[in-house]
């Protein structure tokens, strides 16, 4: 009985250093991944001109005088740009800045980076087109 019970905590014992180990394992690749080689995409507002491209727009905020804890914004125009997290790092260690001088860019034939314009039958709740006609 107990030669049994000691093969029962032995095998406890192996069960729970494997999923200890499994766990640190994934936790570090992932640490790995998303730390070292920052392998992630990062979206972001860029600027738009609505008379080029189908932006995004967004209204603003008009504070009335009275409330203090308002914060007034002005309306713009954007769209959203998809970008891989280590070319934003790559470009920021450069001294040319390529890409992202004053705000992110594609550069040509860059891999994994996108634009996302407005498209007015896939919109979301809050959100709008900017009209070109617009002053």
């Amino acid at each position: 009985m107990e030669i049994i019970e000691n093969k029962s905590k032995l095998g406890n014992r192996i069960f729970y250093v494997i999923l200890i180990l499994l766990i640190l394992g994934s936790v570090g690749a992932t640490f790995y991944k998303i730390v070292i080689l920052k392998d992630y995409q990062i979206e972001a507002e860029t600027s738009c001109d609505p008379t080029v491209e189908s932006c995004f727009h967004y209204e603003g905020v008009i504070c009335n005088s009275g409330d203090t804890e308002c914060v007034p914004k002005e309306a713009y125009d954007y769209k959203i740009i998809s970008k891989n997290a280590s070319e934003v790092y790559t470009c920021e260690q450069t001294t040319e800045k390529l890409g992202c001088n004053e705000e992110l860019a594609c550069l040509e034939n860059e891999p994994a980076c996108s634009y996302t314009y407005c498209n007015p039958e896939s919109l979301a709740d809050g959100e709008a087109c900017a009209d070109s006609n617009q002053d």
